[in-house]
């Protein structure tokens, strides 16, 4: 969008403009279209200035500030990082001269806030006095104005209604605790060392905080946050098991697991399910053999799934009028993740006397859509006291480069101070397969060599010049070739999958079969290749096409060695090509975010997933299968499915792989490169992670907060 368009006489044409820059999702034109008809002596300006508002919304803000100082500095953000999106992820020659500046918007923005503080809009907002939702049967309207002694504000209703019910509702679920004593800490970690096998020769222990939120977790309601490996899951396993043994009554309770995605649900059953594993065999079948059984047999599922969507109702069956049972028990797991209206429609169909945990971790990603609600309700402005952080990880100890890594970022997110961040050296040479860069001989980071896992950093800039695309796109590539070596054997491994077995002990009875799924299934996950774009040199779907083109040639290459040829399949998929679903597929059980493996029944192309079967099942047969099933890539829309070897950090959330490679954004301002961005993708290496960065960018992402106006208040 240059200057010309943004002085245009046509509202069609700067919105245009606007969608060509991606700074507008192409259905809120629509929207546009209907307020204006609604309301049809709306100037121009004010026109392009609820457009720009609009703009703003959509990237995850719920609220939009009147004040023209505050408005200015959002809007300066957004389109200065708009700019640099357009001109990394076009292969034209392009520079800031070629758009209008963020100056250049003061008009619109000047005339149209101007123009809806001292006018009378009310046909499509309206002016709310109070922090109250709408009246059951109020006449819709798109927009609330909300002024306030601290400043007026533009949200869209279905925002400002989120907001209030999560206000409402919180103040009923969650009460002021108080820290327990030093004793009963003791004597917590004590009861969980007791009930759990040792470690070796070592008992289990569990760490001061998360006995704490153990103890609390008897009486109160709680948000438990805490970085990966602090052992959330864990902390809410024991708090259900003594309550369980101290209530006999809640044996007869519901239990419900849920989390905004099916993968991350899976995750948390998982997690339980490896943590009931540590409990000592006399446990299980002792008198608190009916606890290990229910908590055995739980179930995860979706948040949308768990408030069951009515088409009927066009709404969910779960909700303010008709709540869950009192007597029932919530877990719900990436909090983060969860946007305004899910956290609203979730908190609201749960009655006060339930019992409720939230966990989560504030300083990853929030939700796609709208909103950041975890990190908003821990900023409690009451003095209530009804969380608890964990801040100690088994995965990422003193001996963790990641960790301390990691905990320097999140220092910065947490104290909005950037100047204590120094930037790490960074080393040069290439990055071997498995992530680890073999040519640098110092310890990273100047730590000792006796730390278990590696920060590698990796620039493919030159210090001399700027890479022109080509240069960039053929250093990408040699990374790539050398990144796909430990993935070349992926196809022979898929080869030797047959779907059509059932993977009982009857269609297996040597287990060979089972055993040749789980191997070509550690391998998938032993690494992966994040990127915070999708488009451009450094997006996942160049690198995609990178890997993919270089497994085919490797495989095709050691085939031709062994006198063999290659056929490739017509359906443009290759056995042991990595996929990710993208959009819920309910009828399979399949949902945004699981994995799986490319294996052929004849000819006939399947995705490999790995399962479990329900722990409540009544088929006896699916209990004694192995965790693999199978599905025809026929049968699942070609647009729910994509290339998994790289994988966008928002998706990779909730996931682990042993060593990971990191694509970070190549110019300052570009607005992927972010803090959230470094610390989601960084922690979800387990040995190794190698950073694709130079010196500024690095510190640019470390120190570029990103932050959504939720107006929350606690």
């Amino acid at each position: 969008m240059d200057k010309k368009v943004l002085a245009t006489e046509s509202l069609d044409e700067f919105i245009d403009a606007l969608i060509e820059m991606h700074g507008l999702n192409p259905l809120n034109r629509y929207l546009l279209n209907l307020l204006f008809e609604i309301k049809d002596d709306i100037s121009l300006q004010t026109q392009k200035f609820l457009t720009l508002c609009l703009s703003l919304l959509d990237d995850g803000n719920t609220r939009i500030s009147l004040d023209a100082v505050q408005f200015t500095a959002m809007w300066t953000k957004k389109w200065n990082g708009l700019v640099t999106l357009r001109i990394s992820s076009t292969d034209e020659e392009m520079s800031e001269n070629d758009f209008a500046t963020s100056d250049d918007f003061a008009g619109i923005i000047n005339d149209g806030i101007q123009d809806i503080l001292t006018n009378d809009f009310s046909a499509i907002m309206e002016n709310r006095e109070a922090d109250t939702t709408s009246a059951e049967n109020a006449f819709g309207k798109p927009f609330v104005l909300a002024r306030r002694p601290g400043g007026a504000h533009l949200y869209f209703t279905k925002h400002f209604d989120a907001k209030c019910i999560i206000e409402e509702s919180a103040k009923n679920l969650f009460k002021n605790g108080q820290k327990p004593s030093k004793d009963e800490i003791e004597q917590c970690i004590n009861k969980v060392a007791s009930i759990c096998k040792p470690f070796g020769d070592k008992k289990f222990t569990i760490k001061e905080l998360q006995a704490e939120a153990i103890i609390r977790g008897q009486t109160e309601n709680l948000v438990i946050t805490g970085g990966p490996g602090t052992g959330k899951t864990t902390v809410v396993l024991y708090i259900l098991w003594n309550l369980l043994e101290s209530h006999s009554e809640m044996l007869d309770w519901n239990i419900y697991l849920a989390a905004p995605s099916g993968k991350a649900a899976d995750r948390m059953r998982e997690s339980l399910i490896d943590g009931l594993s540590r409990i000592r065999d006399e446990q299980k079948t002792g008198e608190n053999a009916c606890i290990f059984r229910k908590l055995n047999d739980l179930e995860s599922s979706t948040i949308h799934r768990l408030l069951r969507f009515s088409k009927s109702r066009g709404g969910f069956t779960f909700n303010r009028n008709e709540q869950f049972p009192q007597n029932s028990i919530f877990v719900i797991d990436e909090a983060s993740m969860i946007d305004i209206e899910m956290f609203a429609a979730l908190l609201e169909a749960i009655p006060a006397g339930a019992r409720l945990f939230i966990l989560g971790d504030p300083f990853q990603l929030p939700s796609v859509e709208s909103g950041a609600v975890l990190g908003e309700i821990l900023k409690v402005q009451s003095g209530k006291n009804f969380s608890v952080q964990l801040n100690e990880s088994n995965r990422f100890d003193d001996k963790s480069n990641i960790g301390k890594l990691a905990s320097e970022i999140k220092e910065v997110a947490e104290n909005k101070d950037n100047a204590k961040f120094v930037p790490h050296k960074f080393t040069s040479g290439d990055a071997s397969a498995d992530g680890c860069d073999k040519s640098a001989t110092a310890p990273v980071n100047d730590i000792p060599a006796t730390f278990k896992d590696k920060v590698i950093y990796k620039k493919l800039e030159t210090d001399s010049a700027p890479l022109s695309k080509k240069e960039e796109d053929k250093r990408i590539e040699a990374l790539i070739t050398e990144w796909s070596r430990d993935f070349a054997k992926l196809p022979d491994l898929a080869e030797s999958i047959h779907p059509q077995r059932t993977g009982t002990e009857a269609d297996d009875p040597d287990h060979r079969e089972t055993s040749r799924r789980n191997e070509i299934w550690q391998l998938s996950l032993t690494k992966r290749i994040l990127c915070a774009e999708r488009r451009g040199l450094r997006g996942i779907e160049n690198i995609n096409k990178k890997v993919c083109s270089k497994i085919k040639s490797l495989w095709k290459a050691q085939k031709k060695a062994q006198g063999e040829t290659v056929e490739w399949s017509d359906t443009g998929y290759f056995p042991g090509q990595l996929l990710i679903i993208t959009k819920n597929q309910e009828m399979f059980k399949l949902y945004n975010g699981d994995t799986g493996i490319v294996v052929f029944d004849g000819n006939t192309p399947c995705i490999m997933l790995k399962k479990a079967p329900p722990r409540n099942s009544n088929d006896e047969s699916a209990k004694r299968r192995d965790d693999f099933i199978f599905y025809p890539l026929s049968v699942l829309p070609e647009d729910a499915i994509t290339t998994a070897f790289a994988i966008t950090i928002h998706k990779s959330q909730g996931s682990e792989y042993n060593h990971v490679t990191m694509f970070l954004p190549t110019r300052i301002g570009h607005p992927l490169l972010t803090n959230q961005i470094l610390y989601t993708g960084i922690t979800r290496a387990k040995k190794s992670v190698t950073i694709i960065a130079n010196d500024d960018t690095f510190k640019a992402a470390v120190t570029t907060v990103s932050e959504r106006d939720t107006g929350i208040l606690l």
